[in-house]
C-alpha cells in the first residue's frame, strides 16, 4: 500500500453528482488526466441501503499533483451533470465505505424489518399473526399513511432482538389473505424518513365523502385548483 502524507492519508478525493448509472471508466474518462492509484481498484462508489449508487465515489490517486488536477475538475460535467470534487482522505473514505451500503457496520442492528405489499385494510393483529412465534417490542409496528390517511401497504416492525429480525426476513415472500408479502430489513432511520413524508402531489385522489377533512383536503384543494387552471 503506497503511503501519502499525514501518516498514511493517501490521496483522495471525493465525487458527488455523479450520473446514477455511472462506471468505473466514466470516472477514469472524467479524471483522464490524473493517474488513479491501482487502476479500477482505485475507485470506490458509494452505495445506499437498498444497495443503490448514492452519487458519490472516493477515487484514490497516485500524487499530490493528481489531487490538484482532480480538484480543477470541480464543476465540470459528466454528461449532463456538474460533478463536485472535493479533497478527501483515506480516513474519511474507509469510515464513509464502512458505514454505508446494504451491509454496512451500521445498517440497522436494531431489530427492524418492513413489509411490503399488505392488504388493503390490514390490521396490527395480522402483523402479529404473520409473525407468530416472534417477540414484536410493544407498540413496534409503524403502519404510514398516505396524505389522505390511507395506509400505504409498507409497515414496520421491530422485533425484541436482531436475531429474531433475521429470522424474520425468512417470512419474505409468505402470504397475508391472498397477499404475497415482502420483507426487508430495515431501521430507526428509514422508519423515522418515513414518518413524516412530503407530501406527494401526484398521488392525490379526489377527497371521497368519508375522508376526514384537515390538512390533506386542504392540499387536495390547491392542487385541484392549480390543475384547472392549467386546462384552462
Amino acid at each position: 500500500m503506497m503511503l501519502g502524507p499525514e501518516g498514511g492519508e493517501g490521496y483522495v478525493v471525493k465525487l458527488r453528482g455523479l450520473p446514477w448509472s455511472c462506471s468505473i471508466e466514466d470516472v477514469q474518462n472524467f479524471l483522464s488526466d490524473c493517474t488513479i492509484h491501482d487502476g479500477v481498484a482505485g475507485v470506490h462508489f458509494i452505495y445506499t441501503r437498498e444497495g443503490r449508487q448514492s452519487g458519490e465515489a472516493f477515487v484514490e490517486l497516485e500524487s499530490e499533483d493528481d489531487v490538484k488536477l482532480a480538484l480543477k475538475k470541480d464543476r465540470e460535467s459528466m454528461g449532463h451533470r456538474y460533478i463536485e470534487v472535493f479533497k478527501s482522505h483515506r480516513t474519511e473514505m474507509d469510515w464513509v465505505l464502512k458505514h454505508s451500503g446494504p451491509n454496512s457496520a451500521d445498517s440497522a442492528n436494531d431489530g427492524f424489518v418492513r413489509l411490503r405489499g399488505l392488504p388493503f385494510g390490514c390490521t396490527k393483529e395480522e402483523i402479529v399473526q404473520f409473525f407468530s412465534g416472534l417477540e414484536i417490542v410493544p407498540n413496534g409496528i409503524t403502519l404510514p399513511v398516505d396524505p389522505e390517511g390511507k395506509i400505504t401497504g409498507e409497515a414496520f416492525v421491530q422485533f425484541a432482538s436482531q436475531e429474531l429480525a433475521e429470522k424474520a426476513l425468512g417470512k419474505h415472500k409468505e402470504r397475508i389473505g391472498h397477499r404475497y408479502i415482502e420483507v426487508f430489513k430495515s431501521s430507526q432511520e428509514e422508519v423515522r424518513s418515513y414518518s413524516d413524508p412530503p407530501l406527494k402531489f401526484m398521488s392525490v385522489q379526489r377527497p371521497g365523502p368519508y375522508d376526514r377533512p384537515g390538512t390533506a383536503r386542504r392540499y387536495i384543494g390547491i392542487v385541484k385548483q392549480a390543475g384547472l387552471d392549467r386546462m384552462r
